[in-house]
């Protein structure tokens, strides 16, 4: 795109303006504020993107604020090969596109609009175009670029090819990376060693000569300042002269505007004295006419007042006829109301009885309900408290009944289990041991069919299942509550103990406990070992079995668990663990009554003994009534007719009583009535005898008034006091409008800035003397031999910098491999980089200086700047270095993307933050972007990939970028030296520069 002529019609302050621009290189537009350069780049803008209907903040805010007019921008462009006129006015919408080029074409509306956008959307990138402008309200950093399609096809143009590095690199990198250390750390690649020992010492002696060299030419510059100083000395005494002069002239017209003012000072006295003797003769003629007119007055007034008075004496007499009536009236009607009251008043006391009556009969049932509520609460709260048991000693009774049940089920599970059997004909006792308070334990007889190892083994491996028999009697005389219970197989080594107890032919088994049981076995006996067992044959052999240790402690456990229970069940007050249970759901049932009850009771919401003393005041009432009641008057027959008859007594009270009301009105009425006219008559004859007097008065001061002058002389005076008046405000606004000629305020205004002129260029010959005398006392400190000692310091320093320069050679052709073979490894991830950052630095450099370098992230943002050896994070860098790096920035993606798809880069008042030194390589820079030379820059980037071995698209060569600048500060581009310039004057002009 190229942007070749722009004008503005009623564009925010801009009446008519045009602008051109060059299609190629820089153009400079100066002017000063508020001259419409911002307003051209707001224009376009909106030219592009807002339709003519467009309602929108941006669109009214460009409408003049002093006219009722449109806003209008027309722009001529080339973009692609289409030659472009397009023109668009806001709020009155009007839309005009002439392509000129390549086939003509006239267009309106919005087809003329979608049109531009779609040959902008074909043939040039607006996104990047955006991103490339420098606002003068707006952040200078490059943002979004990294979506330019036309900056990617670019930037992937001249990337192409790269790829990565081949395999054997790996060992050779190791080798130069040692050879790197030898001169920078690994870390941070910091110099160490000789490196560092070199760029030390050549470091020490550049200060010294820098130093010196410093201190020189500040000599040198303060005696150039010197002459400067002198040479403004002079200059300023001259505008002292010159402001002394201008002073004296304004002092003049300061003292001519002080006779003017003088001159209209007396003429206002003169109009104020006219005024104060014109308005007093007319006063003296007004009063006069007052006084003739106030006599006629009187009189007429005397006639009617007089004629009043009479018809007021009739007015009167029927007044008080009118009272007298209301009087006899008023007295019937509150007979009649009194005698109604009364009625009233003892048909109400009856039905208040009837209702005290039927009141007294609630309150008694009221009573009753309550007395049966709390009945019932004390009968559910002794139920509760009989019954009351803690849910946590039944959770613990239930807990240790769960004990005693687990450990007799252990005891029977864990229990070696002997089988005796006789074989022959002697005699086998067997004794068995039992703890106190411990029940017999059953043995169980089986039938003998088989051997004696296959009973022993029938014991070691098989349950028991047939009926027992019971040792020293019958079954049913020793069975006890451990006699039920599943016998379990007895192990392995039991079983092998008792078949070597029954070794023998003539076998008898004993039992021996406390207390004991002994039997003679006369069928065979199965038993679980518990507790200790002998099993004896006599004069043959003797048998103890006991229970072993983990027995012992299980019976000991269930000892315990039982206590536990027997304890908390005594405790508790229960017999068991059912017993606890009942007494709970018992008690549980118990306090849902007593809340129940409660609740009752508590809806009754009655206090016992407000009931009882609210029935004793009523039974009192219903008493007192009686005693007061008219027994002659029979009393209704329930509360309804009581009511009825209050009712109907009720309305006649009331009746009686509108009655009386409307003839006490009546008496007020008539009684105000003659009051009033009582009092009209004395007003009326108080009135008559001041008219009287006044209009005496009257006739005395009209005698008096005439007798002094006659009434024409008065008139006369009064005319010519006007005419006087009229004379002194025209003679006034002549020396008013000449004073208003002289311009007074502008006078002043002028002489005191002159005056401040003349003080200021005094304190400046003040401030440049003082200068003087200060410059000439440093160079008098400066020594004569400045100058050797300054020759010497940089013998050393280049001595240091050859020996630097050696070191550095080393150390830099060691870094160089090192990052070159390093960069092949992430050559195909900063390929894509690589141009974009390459033509950044290109143009950085010519800026900042041949160490200038940039750190580019994926997005296309200048991550970080390096200078002199310094990398330093982006964000951290001054305002001015930063607004250096972007337009680097700006200008290395305008000529990067080129002819195909190339945008102009526009610049609104940047540059405003660099200093003199570096806005003078801007300058240049500038300059450079424009011209052909710059444009070429960029095909160097292509042409370095090309150079190792990358193919590039751009065949043609580039054109130069165009380039913008709009700047109220002149100086600020001068340094762009194959600048175009457009200089703007008020916000009517044109430029009528021509196109080159």
């Amino acid at each position: 795109m190229r942007l070749l002529r722009i004008r503005l019609r009623n564009f925010r302050g801009v009446a008519d303006r045009e602008l051109t621009f060059a299609e190629h290189g820089v153009t400079v537009v100066e002017g000063p504020n508020e001259s419409g350069k911002s307003s051209t780049i707001e224009a376009f803008g909106l030219l592009l993107d807002e339709l003519d209907s467009s309602r929108k903040e941006a669109v009214r805010a460009v409408k003049p604020r002093h006219s009722d007019a449109s806003p209008e921008a027309e722009a001529e462009f080339r973009v692609g090969g289409y030659h472009l006129l397009y023109r668009k006015r806001w709020l009155r919408p009007l839309t005009e596109l002439r392509i000129l080029a390549p086939s003509p074409e006239t267009l309106t509306g919005r087809e003329a609009h979608e049109r531009v956008l779609a040959i902008l959307n074909q043939a040039t990138d607006y996104d990047l175009f955006k991103a490339l402008r420098v606002l003068q309200d707006k952040p200078f950093d490059v943002d979004r670029i990294a979506g330019s399609a036309s900056l990617r096809a670019a930037l992937d143009a001249a990337a192409g090819g790269a790829g990565p590095g081949e395999a054997g690199e790996d060992t050779l990198v190791q080798r130069v990376e040692k050879e790197f250390t030898r001169y920078f750390t690994p870390k941070n690649q910091q110099p160490t060693g000789e490196y560092r020992t070199a760029l030390d010492a050549h470091t020490a002696a550049t200060a010294e000569a820098t130093d010196l060299a410093t201190t020189l030419a500040r000599v040198e510059a303060d005696t150039e300042r010197h002459g400067e100083v002198t040479a403004r000395l002079a200059d300023l005494r001259q505008r002292l002269l010159a402001d002394r002069g201008d002073l004296e002239q304004l002092g003049q017209r300061a003292k001519n505007v002080e006779t003017l003012r003088a001159r209209r000072d007396g003429a206002d006295a003169l109009v104020e004295r006219a005024s104060r003797d014109a308005d007093l003769a007319a006063a003296a003629w007004a009063a006069r006419q007052a006084l003739v007119r106030g006599m006629s007055d009187y009189e007429g007034e005397l006639t009617t007042l007089r004629d009043q008075i009479a018809a007021h004496a009739e007015l009167r007499t029927d007044a008080d006829t009118r009272r007298a009536g209301a009087q006899a009236m008023h007295q019937s009607a509150d007979e009649a109301h009194r005698q109604a009251l009364r009625s009233y008043q003892a048909a109400d006391a009856d039905y208040g009885w009837m209702r005290d009556a039927h009141e007294l009969e609630r309150v008694r049932a009221d009573r009753e309900a309550l007395a049966e509520a709390n009945r019932e609460v004390e009968a559910a709260a002794a139920e509760s408290a009989a019954t009351e048991i803690d849910d946590r000693a039944v959770d613990a009774i239930d807990q240790a009944d769960r004990s005693v049940r687990d450990a007799r089920t252990t005891i029977e599970v864990a229990a070696a289990t002997v089988r005796v059997e006789r074989l022959g004909g002697a005699v086998v006792t067997v004794t068995e041991a039992r703890g106190p308070g411990d029940s017999p334990t059953v043995a169980v007889p089986e039938a003998r069919d088989g051997s004696a190892a296959s009973q022993v083994a029938a014991m070691a491996g098989l349950p028991l299942s047939e009926p027992s028999a019971v040792l020293a009697g019958s079954a049913e005389s020793q069975a006890g509550p451990n006699a039920a219970g599943s016998l379990a197989a007895e192990p392995a080594g039991a079983a092998s103990a008792a078949a070597a107890s029954l070794d023998g032919p003539r076998a008898v088994a004993t039992a021996t406990a406390v207390p004991e049981a002994r039997t003679d076995l006369t069928a065979p006996l199965i038993r679980r070992i518990t507790d200790p067992l002998v099993i004896e044959a006599e004069g043959i052999l003797r048998v103890t079995l006991a229970p072993g240790a983990s027995e012992r402690e299980l019976r000991a456990k269930l000892d315990a668990a039982e206590s536990t229970l027997v304890a908390l069940c005594h405790q508790t007050g229960v017999r068991d663990l059912a017993a606890a249970r009942i007494r709970q759901q018992r008690h549980v049932e118990a306090r849902a009554a007593l809340v129940a009850a409660e609740s009752a009771r508590k809806r009754l919401s009655k206090d016992p003994a407000a009931l009882a003393d609210e029935q004793a005041r009523l039974e009192a009432r219903i008493a007192d009534h009686l005693d007061r009641r008219d027994a002659s008057v029979l009393p209704p027959a329930d509360r309804d007719e009581a009511e009825t008859v209050a009712e109907h007594r009720r309305a006649e009270s009331e009746e009686t009583a509108a009655n009386l009301d409307r003839a006490a009105d009546a008496l007020r009425s008539a009684e105000a009535r003659a009051n009033e006219l009582v009092a009209e008559a004395q007003k009326l004859a108080g009135r008559a005898e001041h008219l009287a007097a006044e209009h005496e008065a009257a006739r005395v001061r009209l005698a008096e008034a005439r007798a002094a002058a006659e009434d024409q002389v008065v008139e006369q005076r009064d005319g010519e006091a006007a005419k006087a008046l009229a004379a002194a405000v025209r003679d006034r606004a002549a020396h008013d409008a000449a004073y208003r000629e002289a311009e007074p305020d502008q006078v002043a205004l002028l002489l005191g800035n002159a005056r401040d002129v003349v003080g200021r260029t005094e304190s400046e010959i003040a401030e440049a003397r003082a200068e003087l005398q200060h410059l000439a006392g440093r160079l008098d400190t400066v020594g004569d031999d400045l100058a050797d000692r300054h020759r010497e310091a940089e013998a050393r320093r280049d001595a240091a910098e050859r020996e630097k320069d050696s070191v550095t050679a080393r150390a830099e052709a060691a870094q160089l491999l090192r990052d070159t073979l390093l960069r092949r490894r992430d050559e195909a991830t900063r390929a894509y980089q690589g141009p974009f950052k390459e033509q950044v630095e290109r143009f950085g450099r010519l800026v900042f200086g041949a160490s200038f370098g940039v750190t580019v992230d994926a997005d296309l943002r200048v991550a970080a700047r390096t200078l002199d050896g310094r990398t330093d994070p982006y964000t951290e860098l001054s305002t001015g270095a930063r607004e250096a790096v972007a337009m680097c920035v700006r200008l290395a993606c305008a000529a990067l993307v080129g002819p195909d798809g190339g945008v102009p880069v526009i610049i609104d008042d940047a540059l405003g933050a660099a200093d003199p030194g570096r806005r003078r390589m801007l300058g240049a820079l500038l300059a450079h972007a424009g011209s052909p030379a710059g444009a070429g820059s960029a095909g160097a980037v292509g042409a370095a990939s090309a150079a190792a071995g990358v193919a590039t698209a751009r065949e043609t060569p580039p054109e130069p970028t165009q380039i913008i600048v709009f700047t109220c500060d002149p100086d600020r581009y001068r340094a762009v030296g194959s600048a175009q310039v457009r200089s703007l004057g008020h916000n009517n002009d044109r430029d009528e520069s021509p196109a080159p």
